[in-house]
């Protein structure tokens, strides 16, 4: 590929991590609970990223698309994902007076926050449709193993560092005190509706 294409495959994937849906929210949530959470969180959500990017560049992502029975199992995999989690912020432990000094509650541990990042964009049915729609469109069969291997690295790349930004700035205004422990609490709370009422939205949509 050109120049062009390359910066073109870069500017759609950067529009996609960017777009605010479902992944967002967990990132914030992960890194509401400390740098460590977030950053995991983040990273593994790159690495799902990577993986739906390998499939399209090998012509398997349009397999799932494409297979009714396949996409059905992803839109209610990624459902009773979004109600596992929305469920587990709202009934995330209220901070009791010493955890209340300090401002980075751990109310996820890391293992945690990386299976749910990597969880949440495997999923996302609109993961697949974007990779099959609009990444394939760079992709062709001519295309050497390290010139696709490379276009997925590109995709996962720009997501992991753009969640792990957003981690960043959570996590820097924590430390400032911006967010408390009581506060990133409630903050907990209010991602649980949102993730449950994403939850019912997609169930809705089936």
């Amino acid at each position: 590929m050109d120049m062009l294409s390359w910066l073109s495959l870069a500017g759609i994937c950067a529009l996609g991590a960017m777009s605010p849906g479902p992944s967002l929210l967990i990132v914030l949530r992960c890194a509401a609970a400390g740098i460590r959470q977030g950053l995991a969180c983040a990273i593994a959500h790159g690495g799902a990223i990577a993986l739906y990017a390998c499939l399209t560049a090998f012509g398997l992502a349009a397999l799932v698309t494409h297979t009714p029975m396949l996409f059905t199992i992803l839109q209610w995999g990624g459902a009773a994902m979004l109600v596992y989690l929305g469920w587990k912020a709202l009934r995330a432990p209220t901070p009791s007076n010493t955890a209340a000094k300090n401002p980075t509650p751990e109310f996820v541990s890391v293992s945690r926050a990386a299976l749910q990042g990597f969880g949440i964009a495997f999923f996302n049915p609109k993961v697949a449709i974007f990779f099959t729609a609009l990444f394939s469109q760079f992709v062709s069969a001519e295309q050497m193993l390290s010139t696709k291997l490379a276009m997925a690295g590109l995709a996962a790349g720009i997501d992991a560092i753009w969640y792990a930004l957003v981690a960043l700035l959570v996590t820097l205004g924590s430390g400032r005190g911006w967010l408390g422990a009581k506060a990133a609490h409630r903050l907990q709370q209010v991602f649980g509706v949102l993730l449950l009422g994403l939850a019912a939205r997609l169930v809705f949509s089936l």
